[in-house]
């Protein structure tokens, strides 16, 4: 059955079995610089323990009573149609498993044989994405720390360089942007958190204009300021 796993693209079928997430809530969330009030960890799916935890339970679920011959997961499906049962959290892409039904069959697997595949590979998923959730809340919480410490917009800066990068965001930003910087963690990455704090210095309400020592004249346009070699267009 091990080499048989190897080959089946399981993984397509458990969309859901590689959480993202810290699993059980054990790995601290990365602090969210530019949204300290929102929670940057995406959500998780089941975390390693909870799934083996399921996995079990589906396993006493699927255990016969009385005349094992009685049982149909004890058969091979003769019509190559095969149900597993998922935990909670976990969706099944009911048409890949239909598809693979036929390649079961010819291999002579009873339905609790796929299950119990199903099931070990669950367990397994859910270790490996519990591990990626803890590397994944790392690097953001290290791109945090690295900006805290960043030598132009951290140290005494840090103070005033958030709030120039909320300010920029809450005056030019869409809630896609919101949601993409929550999901991503990139609103704690220095580069961004850079340059948000550039926009959002220029754009105070007592932005000076630019075109003499009268006042008079235009303002600067924002892009000018940012990138001041570049010659307009147009």
């Amino acid at each position: 059955m091990t080499s048989m796993l190897s080959r089946s693209p399981f993984p397509a079928i458990l969309r859901n079995a590689e959480g993202s997430g810290s699993g059980g809530g054990e790995t601290p969330a990365p602090e969210n610089i530019l949204f300290p009030n929102e929670e940057t960890s995406p959500e998780s799916d089941l975390g390693a323990g909870d799934q083996d935890h399921a996995s079990a339970e589906n396993h006493e679920a699927a255990k016969p009573e009385g005349n094992a011959d009685s049982d149909p997961d004890d058969r091979v499906p003769d019509d190559g149609r095969y149900s597993l049962t998922m935990p909670e959290g976990i969706e099944v892409d009911q048409e890949l498993v239909e598809a693979l039904g036929p390649d079961f069959h010819e291999m002579g697997l009873t339905n609790r044989q796929a299950q119990q595949l199903a099931d070990r590979f669950i367990e397994i998923q859910g270790r490996r994405g519990k591990a990626a959730g803890e590397a994944w809340a790392g690097r953001v919480q290290g791109w945090a720390d690295e900006a805290r410490k960043d030598r132009d917009i951290g140290g005494a800066k840090w103070g005033g360089t958030v709030g120039s990068a909320q300010r920029a965001l809450s005056r030019l930003g869409t809630p896609a942007l919101r949601e993409y910087l929550n999901t991503s963690g990139g609103g704690n990455h220095p580069e961004l958190i850079r340059i948000f704090a550039k926009v959002g210095s220029m754009i105070q309400e007592d932005n000076p204009p630019n075109g003499g020592a009268g006042g008079h004249g235009r303002k600067a346009e924002t892009a000018h300021l940012m990138f001041p070699k570049d010659a307009p267009k147009g």
